[in-house]
C-alpha cells in the first residue's frame, strides 16, 4: 500500500478542526482574537501577535515530546540499530532548554509563577519519553511498522487539510503506516486522558485518512498514545454508518461558525461585539488574551453573566 497525500487550492473559506471548534465553543471572544485578530480594529495588531505568540509549560512540554518522538522515528526509517539512550535523552534535554530560552510563557507574561522551572519540565518530558520506550507500542513499532517503514508518513506536511462532504476540515495526524493491508494512526499526548474528546479527535484523523487517500474506513486504527502520567491507550474503529453520523456533526459545527461571518466566501466575521465573552476563572486564567478583556488583571470574584 502505498500512499499519497492529496492538495488542495487555496481558499479563504474557514475550515473545521477539533481545536477551533472547541475555542470557539468556550468563548467567542478567544476565537475571534485566534482566529481573526486583524478585524480588531481597537487592539494594535502587534498586540495580537504578541498575545497570540504566548506558549504554556504544558504546551511546550508536549511541543518537545512530540518534536523528540519525531526526530527518532525519522533515525528509525534509516537504522533499525539500538538506540543510545542517553543520546536520546541528551537531546531532549537541549531541545527543551532551547524552546524554553526562546519563547514567553503566560505564567510568567501574566504573574501566575515568578519563574519558569525548567528542571520540572524536564523531569516531566523524561518521563514521557520513558513510558515511551517501554511501551507495548514501542516495542509493536519495531515487530511489525518496519516491514514498510518507507512508507511511513511521520508529520504530514501541511495541517492536514481535507474534504467533508465539500467542507473544508484540518486533522493534523503525527504519525501514520500501513501494516498488512490497515493504516495505523498514532497520535502522542502528553495530558490528561479526555475520551470524549480524543474520541472526536480519532475520528477526524480517520475522515482525512479515508478522504486524502481513499482507503475503506474499515481499514483505518486511530489511535491516542497517552505518555503521562502511566502509559495508555485509546484506540477506536469505525463503521460507515459511523463516519456519516460524524459528517453530520462537522457540517453541523462547520455551520455555527459560519453564522458569525458576515461573508462565509471570504471567511469576513460579524463585528467584535456579536462575539460574547463567557467569563470563567478557570478559562479565561488559560487564555492568552485574558489582557484584552481584562486590562486591571483577572477579577478574584466568582463570574456570573455576560462582560
Amino acid at each position: 500500500m502505498v500512499l499519497q497525500y492529496e492538495t488542495y487550492p487555496y481558499s479563504p473559506v474557514l475550515g473545521w478542526s477539533i481545536s477551533r471548534f472547541e475555542t470557539f465553543d468556550k468563548c467567542k471572544r478567544c476565537y475571534f482574537y485566534t482566529y481573526y485578530g486583524k478585524f480588531a480594529t481597537a487592539v494594535a495588531p502587534y498586540k495580537i501577535q504578541q498575545l497570540k505568540a504566548l506558549t504554556s509549560v504544558p504546551l511546550e512540554v508536549g511541543h518537545v515530546v512530540h518534536d523528540v518522538i519525531e526526530a527518532f522515528l525519522t533515525r528509525l526509517q534509516k537504522s533499525d540499530s539500538n538506540i543510545d539512550e542517553q543520546r536520546f535523552y541528551d537531546f531532549a534535554r537541549r531541545k527543551t532548554e532551547h524552546y524554553f530560552a526562546t519563547k514567553t510563557f503566560m505564567e510568567t507574561y501574566y504573574k501566575q509563577r515568578a519563574a519558569i522551572d525548567i528542571e520540572e519540565a524536564i523531569k516531566k518530558i523524561h518521563g514521557c519519553l520513558e513510558n515511551f520506550l517501554g511501551s507495548s507500542c514501542y516495542s509493536w513499532i519495531f515487530m511489525k511498522a518496519m516491514t514498510n517503514k518507507n512508507n511511513w508518513m511521520i508529520e504530514p506536511p501541511g495541517y492536514g487539510e481535507t474534504r467533508v462532504d465539500g467542507l473544508k476540515a484540518y486533522c493534523k495526524m503525527d504519525f501514520l503506516f500501513p501494516v498488512d493491508g490497515t493504516v495505523n494512526i498514532l497520535d502522542w499526548k502528553t495530558g490528561i486522558k479526555n475520551t470524549f474528546k480524543h474520541t472526536n479527535q480519532l475520528k477526524g484523523y480517520a475522515v482525512a485518512a479515508h478522504n486524502n487517500f481513499g482507503i475503506p474506513i474499515r481499514d483505518i486504527f486511530p489511535k491516542i498514545v497517552y505518555l503521562y502520567p502511566n502509559f495508555d491507550e485509546l484506540e477506536i474503529a469505525l463503521t460507515d454508518g459511523e463516519l456519516q453520523d460524524f459528517f453530520k456533526v462537522i457540517k453541523d459545527q462547520t455551520n455555527q461558525m459560519y453564522g458569525f461571518l458576515s461573508d462565509v466566501g471570504r471567511n469576513v466575521p460579524l463585528s467584535i461585539d456579536k462575539f460574547v465573552m463567557t467569563p470563567s476563572p478557570s478559562l479565561c486564567q488559560q487564555c492568552c488574551f485574558q489582557e484584552l478583556c481584562f486590562p486591571a488583571g483577572l477579577p478574584h470574584q466568582t463570574y456570573s453573566g455576560e462582560l
